[in-house]
Parts: structure tokens; sequence; C-alpha cells
């Protein structure tokens, strides 16, 4: 999920500009769905805990019931064409000021609306993150962990993202500052 820029037509529609050209965001749209899902699990927990109380009565039809979700997520976040993608290059969300008539009164805002952004890190990010802390090559951290290359890498990114570091030196910086591995 890279380069990608959401906006709503006049009659409330989520249209989806991507490198796929534009579309109209619909519920058979299940790949992008399940990214967007795993998404507000990692980053935006509590964005999604409280999605899923709006829609609980959708519950039984997964499919729709996270269709709906990603729905909401998207209105509530971005609304206009413009020049920032809404999901940049690296796969960072952009939200937007979204125009809506209950700004300021709504319970939802600051959780599902502009959400928080989950910066603590699992158990098992600390440990991928503890190895390259120590030095070992990505070869070796996969073999060592029982995990692949690419779920080794995945880990240093959203651990990246949380801890606002661009380059491992960043985040050596970071854990010494934080006693991560102390």
């Amino acid at each position: 999920m890279k380069n990608i820029e959401f906006y709503l037509t006049p009659k409330g529609g989520v249209m989806i500009s991507d490198a796929n050209g534009t579309r109209q965001f619909n519920e058979t749209d299940r790949e992008f769905i399940g990214k967007m899902m795993e998404k507000l699990s990692e980053f935006y927990p509590e964005a999604l805990k409280e999605l899923s109380k709006v829609f609980e009565k959708k519950r039984l039809n997964i499919p729709h019931f996270e269709y709906r979700v990603v729905l909401r997520f998207i209105k509530c976040n971005w609304g206009k064409f413009d020049s920032m993608m809404d999901i940049d290059q690296f796969g960072n969300l952009n939200f937007e000021e979204v125009e809506c008539p209950l700004r300021g009164e709504c319970c939802h805002e600051g959780v599902i609306c502009k959400p928080k952004f989950n910066s603590s890190l699992s158990s098992r990010e600390i440990e991928v993150m503890r190895c390259y802390y120590d030095g070992i090559e990505v070869p070796d951290i996969a073999d060592k962990l029982f995990l692949s290359i690419e779920t080794v890498k995945t880990h240093k990114r959203n651990v990246f993202k949380r801890t606002n570091s661009h380059t491992l030196a960043e985040f050596i910086v970071y854990a010494k500052q934080k006693n991560l591995f102390e």
C-alpha cells in the first residue's frame, strides 16, 4: 500500500487513486481492505476497537464488517484530492483535516478521526531489534529467531515508524536513550 490518494464524491462515495488508476472503493476490494485492517490493528488499535464497537451488528458478515470499518476510517481521515498522498511511498498514513458537521463534539475525535499512533513495540519487535543492536546480520537474525528475512525487515520497518527512526544508527541512539536493552 503505497502512493494512494483518497477522495470523496459529491454523493459520499470514496474514490481510490493509485498506480492502478482511479476507482470507486467497494466491498470487493478485499486485498486492500485486508491490508488496511492489518494497518489498523498494528498501528491504530484504539481506532479499530472503537470502529468495531460502531459496527458490532455487522460482525456476523466479516467481509461487510471489515468493509464498513475501512470505509468509515477513510471517510473520517481523508476526503480531498490534493498533492499530498494519503498513503505515501513508505506506507505512512498522512491524515487530513476532514470537514465534519460534528467537529468538536464527536466522541470519536482523536480516536477514529486523526487517531493516535501505537508507538509501543511488541516483544517480537524488541527481539529482532536487539539482534540488530548486537550487530547480527539479517539472515542470521532470521535463522536465530526462526523468521523469514522479509519478516525481519518488516519488524525493522515497523519499529522505525514507531520510534520515528530513519536509520539503524538513529534507532540505536533511541534504544540507548530509552535503556531498551539494558
